[in-house]
């Protein structure tokens, strides 16, 4: 049982007021964080595609981000402590410029002070019961709010957000008892997470509040982030016992096992185990319990082939027990591309789709230059399974590109030319004008009908293939009303290593938008994104979400278009009869009615920028009806989730609206069969 739940709520108290009283200390910067701060302002002044120029109007801007960033909810700060703190706002840019950041420990501080008085309200509203009958509402939108002027106003705020949290957890057949416990822990694991924080940690957060105020993609990452991006979202390896963690009341919990890897070879560390210390040579300890989580990781990562002693509290037990493991390169296999062969029936055809679920533009740059045979590539996987597929006598691949939120420009690059002979695939605008970029190797590994599954997720590197697919009329693109609309491309700058043969150690990195990128059409996706052929509906498709939405986006231009072929597989008259087959199946359709219903609700209540917290209303906006098929299936899939060592990622999840995207791809395939046998219009003859 997690330790929280053993305390009385006395002491939980004390506690919580003995942090008010000495924990509310921010971190102190080093000689080094100085060093760092200084040279991200020369890095952004010097490479950012805008040239800005970092004076007192920036300062303002910055000023505003990095209280955004602490409070955007307006739940913490007073507006006493945001009017004082904005006296100081035009000063930044000069301190900055001399390694000064005494404004972000100023204003950390205060935030930590604030915290814990929040804390201190929280807890006590936990132990009350509110009135679920009473008519009120919580307004969600920061915009529409001033901070509160006083403690009275902010507990008050407060109520509400533990009104809601209960009401949600309600929602879901919680009794009383573990509300009370589920918000206690949750709580008391953001107030320790907060204090926590390192120099390194609120630099991080002060410095990247400075870069958004030009674009926002440029940011600082600390040394430990950087280190997580390379390995994790783009190399997709590292060296540890392959084991995910959360952290949970304090402690290191288990949350799955990566399969093949370490510790499930080993077989004895499981879901839910609580890894609490670290067992030395010598037998001595080193607690883990209350430590951040990053370093708790980094205790347990270490070089392949050398051995971790872990102490283990196992699920549901007490007792302490040492699993000594031998660390290992863990390939995160789960993250690499799946493909699965799907068989359907078509207006009386048996066909069989060829589906690729790609997650990310993943790929180690280094290893594919120096031509390593195993090197990590987006490309080279999906080439594999593309050969797998012809030998199986696929009649049509499907690339699934929903919620992949890009990677690396080139892996972009040489998976478009994996589908189209040669021809530019992008366009990159930068300080010395605009050049081509094109894939070069003749042939394709696919030359069949091919359809293209984006949503609003779908960011940057899944934007630039889809605008090829889109241009040169490859395939068929199904989806959200357009993909995200990021149209920029960033470098990593590490810190320390610019220009110098012997690199200081590392500290960090500035990703630095540098370029804009273009379709071969001319056209940016900035803001625009990339639509689709057919677009389906959705509950996402109508969320604020998107580059549009985000705080100083670049704006949406054109540069000149440049030939390329065109492959004739879309042909408006055969695009208007799938558009009209699919918008009349999903008319008659009750699951797609309800998901009208649920879109109709949801614009509703965003609209009125307010949450219901009268209990009955409540779940009438936001709660699953009970006889919801959807519903039911996705607690059955939650259910048999808990049950798995590791979590793995779905291929295709057969649902209400991938059958329909199912019912389109028939429809294409079967009436659209003279458009897809049609030959390839040649560059040079489609621009004369």
């Amino acid at each position: 049982m997690p330790r929280l739940a053993l305390r009385p709520l006395a002491l939980i108290a004390a506690l919580a007021l003995m942090a008010v009283v000495v924990g509310a200390q921010a971190p102190v910067p080093t000689d080094d964080d100085k060093e760092t701060a200084k040279k991200v302002v020369d890095l952004l002044e010097q490479g950012h595609m805008a040239r800005p120029v970092i004076d007192d109007d920036i300062a303002v801007k910055w000023c505003n981000n990095f209280l955004k960033d602490l409070d955007p909810q307006k739940f913490y700060f007073l507006k006493a402590d945001i009017e004082e703190f904005k006296k100081d706002a035009k000063d930044l840019d000069d301190q900055i410029r001399e390694g000064n950041f005494d404004f972000a420990k100023r204003v950390f501080e205060r935030f930590l002070k604030r915290n814990d008085e929040r804390y201190q309200t929280v807890l006590e509203l936990i132990e009350k019961k509110p009135d679920f009958g009473v008519e009120e509402f919580l307004n969600d939108d920061p915009d529409k709010i001033d901070y509160p002027v006083d403690k009275a106003e902010a507990d008050e705020r407060w109520r509400k957000k533990i009104k809601l949290d209960m009401l949600q957890l309600r929602a879901d057949k919680t009794d009383d008892a573990e509300i009370a416990h589920k918000l206690k822990v949750r709580y008391h694991d953001r107030n320790r997470v907060f204090h926590q924080y390192d120099s390194n940690e609120l630099l991080e957060v002060y410095l990247s509040s400075l870069t958004r105020t030009f674009d926002p993609h440029t940011s600082y990452l600390s040394a430990k982030n950087l280190e997580d991006m390379l390995n994790q979202q783009l190399h997709l390896s590292l060296e540890g016992i392959g084991a995910s963690l959360r952290s949970e009341d304090g402690y290191a919990v288990v949350s799955e096992i990566v399969p093949g890897m370490a510790a499930d070879k080993d077989g004895r560390l499981q879901p839910e185990d609580k890894i609490v210390a670290i067992q030395k040579d010598n037998g001595e300890e080193i607690d883990l319990v209350e430590k951040k989580l990053s370093d708790v990781v980094r205790f347990i990562r270490g070089p392949r082939g050398t051995k971790v002693k872990l102490v283990v509290v196992p699920n549901e037990t007490k007792e302490r027990k040492v699993y000594e493991i031998t660390r290992e390169k863990v390939d995160l296999k789960e993250q690499h591309a799946k493909s699965k062969i799907l068989p359907i029936k078509a207006n009386g055809k048996e066909l069989k789709l060829g589906i690729i679920n790609l997650p990310a533009f993943y790929g180690n740059t280094l290893a594919i230059l120096r031509g390593e045979p195993n090197a990590v590539s987006a490309t080279a996987d999906c080439r594999k399974i593309l050969n797998s597929f012809k030998e199986q006598g696929v009649d049509c691949v499907v690339m699934d590109l929903r919620d992949n939120g890009g990677g690396l420009l080139e892996e972009a690059k040489t998976l478009s030319g994996l589908f189209i002979d040669t021809g530019p695939v992008v366009q990159v605008k930068e300080i010395f004008g605009v050049k081509p970029i094109g894939d070069d190797d003749e042939g394709t590994a696919w030359d069949g009908p091919f359809v293209l599954l984006i949503n609003k997720f779908s960011a940057s590197a899944s934007e630039i293939f889809a605008g090829v697919i889109k241009d040169y009329d490859r395939g068929l693109i199904i989806g959200d009303t357009s993909t995200f609309g990021k149209g920029t491309v960033q470098s990593i700058v590490q810190i320390g290593d610019e220009g110098r043969r012997n690199p200081r150690a590392n500290h960090g990195a500035l990703k630095l938008t540098i370029q804009q990128f273009y379709r071969a059409n001319g056209e940016s996706t900035q803001i625009n994104g990339v639509s689709p052929h057919v677009h389906i509906p959705s509950v996402r498709d109508v969320m604020d979400f998107g580059e549009g939405k985000m705080d100083n986006a670049i704006r949406f231009d054109k540069v000149a278009d440049l030939p390329h072929d065109s492959f004739n597989k879309t042909s408006p008259e055969l695009v208007s009869l799938l558009n009209e087959r699919s918008a009349q199946r999903r008319k008659d359709d009750p699951k797609f009615q309800k998901q009208d219903e649920r879109i109709k609700q949801y614009l509703e209540r965003k609209a009125r920028h307010s949450i219901a917290l009268k209990e009955a209303q409540f779940k009438a906006e936001y709660a699953p009806e009970d006889d919801d098929p959807q519903h039911a299936e996705e607690v059955k899939a939650k259910k048999e989730m808990k049950k798995k060592k590791f979590v793995e990622r779905e291929i295709w999840n057969s649902d209400f609206y991938n059958d329909e995207v199912v019912r389109v791809i028939g429809d294409y395939l079967t009436l659209g069969s003279k458009v897809l046998a049609s030959l390839p219009v040649k560059a040079a003859a489609a621009h004369e």
